[in-house]
């Protein structure tokens, strides 16, 4: 096991499977990979720019970018990588098809991700990321449960 994914969103439970992954990468001599996927906004609405902004657009998706990169910088920051050998990748797009998307491109060979706690009805109707690449990805996936206080 070489390549370990882990997309991240900076809440406590991908920082739970983060550090799951860099138990398994400790155990397999591995490199991770953390994914942060920002969903990419195409909506026409008012905003600073005035009456019809798109948000979408260059000028905005360069603020998006600098405050995923803050996002990723803090999270890294929160984590034990000594002896590790990582990377960080900041992606714009449906979060799910990102991650299957490079997962595949880059030949990784594990996904650590965390789900969230959504109830069971909350999760038919919206599906999770999680549940997404779950039943897509060409790799094993480990779905991390939200760690309980």
């Amino acid at each position: 096991m070489d390549k370990i994914l882990v997309p991240v969103d900076g809440s406590p439970t991908s920082e739970h499977a983060a550090e799951k992954a860099i138990d398994v990468a400790k155990k397999y001599n591995s490199r991770i990979t953390f994914l942060l996927v920002a969903k990419k906004p195409e909506v026409i609405g008012t905003g600073s720019g005035g009456t019809g902004t798109i948000f979408g657009s260059k000028e905005y998706i360069n603020e998006l970018k600098e405050e995923q990169e803050k996002t990723m910088d803090n999270f890294i920051g929160k984590l034990n990588l000594e002896g590790i050998e990582y990377g960080t990748k900041i992606l714009l797009g449906e979060p799910y098809e990102e991650i299957i998307e490079m997962s595949e491109k880059e030949k990784f060979d594990l996904i650590v991700i965390g789900r969230r706690g959504f109830s069971k009805i909350t999760r038919f109707f919206l599906g999770s990321v999680s549940q997404r690449v779950l039943s897509g990805a060409h790799c094993p996936v480990l779905v991390i449960p939200e760690k309980k206080a």
